[in-house]
C-alpha cells in the first residue's frame, strides 16, 4: 500500500509542493528575523526571547530511571511466573519449529529483495524467537525448582545504567550562538537574510513553475 502511494505520481506531486511550500515560509520567516535584526535588534531579540521556551525532559522522565526491584514479586509468584512462562514458551518453541517455514512465509509475504536473501532473513528470525523461547523455559524451569541459583545468576548478571547520567549533557541550554548573535547583530542579520532570500527566491521560483 506505502509503496504504491509512493509511486503514484500525483501524491509525489503533492509531496513535492508540500516541501517547496515548507522552505518557502520558513525563507520568509528568516528573512523578516534578519531584517529585524539589521534594523531593530533589541525588539527583535524581546520577541525572540518571549517565543523561546526551554523544556527540560529530566523531570518528565524520571521515573525511568529509577531502579524497580521485582525480587519480591518474582519470589512470591514464582510458580505462577514460572508456569505461565514455560507454557507459553513452549507453545511458541512448537509454532515455530513445526508449523513456521521460511519458504512458505516468504512466498506469502512477497518483499521487494531477492527471493534468496528474504526466506534468509525470515529464517534467522525464526531461529532467533527459538533461542529465545527456550531461554524462556529454562529461566521458567529455574524460577520453579531452583529459585537461588536463578538469584545467584541475576545478581552477576543485572547491572543498572541511568541514562539520566549519561545523557546530561544534552539537556543543558546552550547559548553560545544567541552571545555570539547579541554581539554581532548587524552581522548575523545580513548572513540570516542573505541566506534566507536564496531560499525564498529559488523555492519561489520551483513553485511558479509547478504551478
Amino acid at each position: 500500500m506505502i509503496e504504491q502511494v509512493m509511486n503514484d505520481p500525483t501524491a509525489g506531486q503533492i509531496f513535492i509542493i508540500f516541501v517547496y511550500r515548507l522552505f518557502f515560509v520558513f525563507g520568509i520567516i528568516a528573512f523578516a528575523v534578519g531584517v529585524g535584526l539589521i534594523v531593530n535588534h533589541a525588539r527583535t531579540r524581546r520577541f525572540c526571547d518571549y517565543m523561546n521556551r526551554w523544556v527540560s525532559t529530566r523531570p518528565a522522565t524520571k521515573w525511568l530511571a529509577i531502579s524497580q526491584d521485582t525480587a519480591a514479586a518474582e519470589h512470591r509468584f514464582r510458580y505462577s511466573i514460572g508456569a505461565v512462562s514455560i507454557l507459553l514458551a513452549g507453545f511458541s518453541v512448537f509454532v515455530l519449529i513445526a508449523q513456521i517455514d521460511a519458504e512458505r512465509v516468504a512466498a506469502a509475504i512477497p518483499l521487494n529483495v531477492p527471493r534468496a536473501f528474504e526466506v534468509l532473513m525470515i529464517e534467522s528470525v525464526r531461529r532467533i524467537l527459538i533461542a529465545g523461547g527456550l531461554f524462556a523455559i529454562a529461566v521458567g524451569l529455574m524460577l520453579i525448582f531452583f529459585p537461588k541459583a536463578l538469584r545467584a545468576i541475576e545478581t552477576r548478571a543485572n547491572r543498572w545504567y541511568s541514562t539520566r547520567t549519561l545523557v546530561r549533557n544534552g539537556d543543558r541550554m546552550h547559548v553560545g550562538f544567541d552571545q555570539w548573535l547579541d554581539g554581532n547583530p548587524r552581522v548575523a542579520g545580513w548572513i540570516i537574510t542573505s541566506g534566507a532570500l536564496i531560499v525564498v527566491v529559488n523555492f519561489g521560483i520551483l513553485l511558479l513553475r509547478l504551478t
